[in-house]
């Protein structure tokens, strides 16, 4: 698998609005995408089809014109923030080489930009797909796509 096949899966996420925005341990930010699934592995959180998980990774979200919050704010803020926040339908998403970052642009005009920090370090974001697989983004613009076997946050 290449690049290039990574931008084929994010792709799936085009005109897919998320919900179940959850700020997770540390600056952990999960979303939900898709049809409700019920139940997973831990039977407590429901999560949609598509669950993309900011694991290790800085993250950035901006609206016009001024950055809104970031992984690095105070967890207050960061809850205040996404409290209900509506970012509308992913419009635009994009892979940037050689890092594998990811830039999401939403119908609001909102966006999230994704930053690694280390060139070998851990898990940067996971994508859960549909077909029961889960792309993982490591430090330095290494991934793998394969099934599934860790629960999702």
């Amino acid at each position: 698998m290449n690049e290039l096949s990574v931008a084929e899966i994010i792709s799936g996420l085009r005109g897919r609005c998320p919900w179940g925005v959850r700020l997770g341990h540390g600056s952990f930010l999960t979303m939900e995408f898709g049809e409700r699934r019920e139940g997973d592995l831990h039977g407590a959180t429901h999560h949609g089809e598509w669950h993309l998980w900011f694991y290790m990774c800085n993250w950035r979200i901006e609206a016009a014109g001024k950055v809104l919050v970031g992984s690095d704010d105070d967890r207050e803020k960061m809850l205040k923030t996404l409290d209900g926040f509506e970012f509308g339908g992913v419009k635009d998403i994009r892979v940037a080489l050689p890092s594998l970052d990811l830039a999401i642009q939403f119908d609001s005009g909102t966006e999230i930009f994704t930053f690694s920090s280390s060139e070998s370090g851990p898990d940067q974001w996971w994508l859960f797909t549909p077909d029961g697989n889960c792309l993982t983004v490591h430090g330095g613009g290494r991934f793998r796509y394969g099934s599934s076997s860790e629960p999702r946050a």
